[in-house]
């Protein structure tokens, strides 16, 4: 509690002279005196989302910003200012920095500054958004900038610059693939513009807030062009790390992957997925991160009415005739139910990745079932004949909340896949790979070879 009442202190309460204990942090602060009297500055670090981490107005031309960090931290500092406008900076705790606007320049000074005023610039000089140069130019000037800086600030923490900038590189190339799985309203399948699928990934680039799904990004990619084989959908996950040289990194991507599938409720594959992984992992502190990862896995009862071998055989929901359709109905093939709802976005991104998928199993023992949530059937009917939609087309008459086969699976987001067997007994309840994971058709290839 002492903590917590401290950092709220700091955060809301500008200009506090509460002491600052080492194991919480070092007071940092970055001040301002932009071009423009009225305005307002924020202070951000990226992770699943923007954490704020300082925000303040100004009436006069000059901000002053106070937080707490316990180790370095890339941040972005946003402000109104048309000159300084917004940037990536890299903060220590204790740092000090006063950003001044002088002549239509950007002038950095105190503690902290040299490093920041060589970010400012280059991040200026070789910037992403400018169309003389590609993406891989701005990174390569980029790195060749900080390899060769004399500034001795740069050269002490040049690893983990190079590790941010790699991390930035990446998420610039993939981002436009990863948002159309998000928010796709297009039958196309967009595909990753990136040719150094081989690239040298350095262990610094865990500083970057989405690391680890870019480089899962290049390994689908890896996937879809033959240069990387994934043994079985248990071991993606050691078969990705394997690709990674630095043993350091390797074990990182580990644990974040780990992590991350139970954040995705991955509990019918975590374990597996854990135990061929853990042989590539010697850190005693990786190890016991991972077994706090299963125990926590062990915990979750969201899905204690639909484990493997549960039967929904006799659950019923409604065709786009009218007619009634059954689970029973596709007995004798495996089904892969996608349920989703006509205002899901990521669920709309993932259809044309399903029905490429569908095509390529074509003749195979799998029944590729989209189950529509909406609360209207006409929402449904409009969006079938808007899109085409055609195959198994099945609406829940009650909507999702009040469905009982969403209930028993265990209410969640969606999209959300399930895969029940050829006798109708659940396979997997929350099947984290989508379609527009080439890891699930390796999943589905695998239940078939089963005798």
């Amino acid at each position: 509690m002492k903590k917590l009442i401290l950092y709220a202190a700091l955060i809301c309460g500008l200009g506090s002279s509460l002491p600052i204990l080492a194991d919480e942090g070092l007071k940092t602060v970055v001040k301002g005196e932009m071009s423009g009297l009225k305005g307002g500055a924020s202070l951000f670090i990226e992770d699943f989302a923007m954490i704020q981490k300082g925000r303040t107005n100004y009436t006069n031309g000059r901000f002053s910003m106070e937080t707490t960090l316990t180790k370095p931290e890339f941040c972005i500092l946003t402000t109104s200012d048309p000159i300084v406008q917004g940037f990536n900076a890299f903060l220590k705790p204790g740092d000090d920095i006063l950003i001044s606007v002088k002549d239509k320049s950007v002038v950095f000074t105190g503690k902290g500054s040299s490093l920041n005023q060589f970010l400012f610039e280059l991040t200026r000089k070789y910037d992403y958004k400018n169309k003389q140069y590609s993406a891989t130019e701005v990174y390569t000037n980029r790195v060749n900038a900080i390899k060769t800086s004399n500034n001795e600030e740069v050269k002490l923490n040049k690893a983990v610059l190079l590790g941010y900038a790699q991390g930035e590189y990446l998420d610039k190339v993939c981002a436009p693939y990863m948002e159309a799985k998000v928010s796709g309203e297009t039958d196309l399948i967009n595909k990753i513009n990136f040719v150094d699928l081989d690239i040298s990934l350095v262990p610094e680039i865990v500083t970057y807030y989405n690391w680890f799904k870019t480089i899962n990004e290049i390994m689908y990619a890896k996937m879809e062009t033959g240069k990387l084989q994934v043994r079985s959908s248990n071991t993606w996950i050691a078969d990705f790390a394997n690709t990674i040289d630095n043993e350091k990194l390797k074990e990182a991507y580990v644990v974040q992957l780990l992590n991350h599938a139970l954040l995705e409720e991955d509990i019918f594959k975590i374990k597996d997925l854990a135990r061929a992984a853990m042989p590539l992992v010697k850190d005693p502190a990786n190890i016991a991160k991972i077994n706090g990862t299963l125990g926590r896995a062990d915990k979750v009862t969201r899905f204690n009415n639909a484990l493997p071998g549960t039967d929904f055989s006799t659950y019923t929901f409604q065709k786009p005739d009218g007619s009634v359709a059954k689970i029973s109905d596709y007995k004798g093939k495996y089904i892969l139910i996608d349920i989703w709802s006509t205002w899901c976005h990521p669920c709309v991104a993932e259809m044309p990745f399903l029905k490429k998928l569908e095509h390529e199993m074509a003749g195979k023992d799998v029944a590729f079932v989209s189950l529509n949530g909406d609360i209207k059937e006409d929402y449904w009917q409009d969006f079938m004949k808007k899109r085409k939609l055609t195959g198994e087309q099945l609406w829940m008459t009650k909507g999702l909340a009040a469905d009982a086969f969403f209930n028993q699976i265990g209410l969640t987001g969606i999209p959300r896949f399930v895969i029940i067997d050829k006798e109708g007994k659940m396979l997997n309840a929350k099947c984290c790979q989508r379609p527009s994971n080439p890891v699930l058709k390796v999943y589905l290839n695998e239940l078939l070879s089963k005798k």
